[in-house]
């Protein structure tokens, strides 16, 4: 039996002073996923931070639309409804299009569709309700 080589392998696992090889790597992959995981969470963050904006400008160009459909509508200006819509559409917000308008059983409620031509070929549907009266 080679007592010598036994020492030398255990002076590799259980040095005198400082650390050995294997506690080193144990640490620096610890740091390492530890590292990995703040950068995970913030990259996450960042995504999002970046969907929820997105979401809320188009809330805001949604609601701007049923605003200025509604204040169109109440001018009473055309008797056409639907040409009316469609022509605020055509000259103020391009990439949004009348699919539907539907009366409500309630007096003076429409629903409204209207598509959104986004990147990639995404249509995205919203549904708008709509007061709308001639003698008002």
């Amino acid at each position: 039996m080679n007592h010598k080589h036994i020492r030398g392998i255990w002076q590799l696992i259980k040095p005198s002073c400082g650390y050995t090889l294997i506690e080193a790597i144990i640490a620096i992959a610890v740091c390492g996923f530890g590292l990995a995981m703040i950068l995970g969470l913030y990259g996450m963050v960042i995504k999002t931070e970046i969907v929820s904006k997105a979401i809320f400008l188009q809330s805001v160009e949604i609601n701007s639309i049923a605003d200025e459909i509604g204040l169109a509508l109440k001018d009473g200006s055309t008797e056409d409804q639907q040409e009316a819509i469609e022509v605020i559409l055509e000259s103020k917000y391009p990439d949004y299009e009348l699919a539907g308008l539907r009366k409500d059983s309630q007096a003076s409620l429409y629903h409204l569709e209207i598509i959104h031509k986004g990147k990639n070929s995404m249509d995205k549907l919203f549904h708008i309700k709509v007061f709308w009266s001639q003698h008002e």
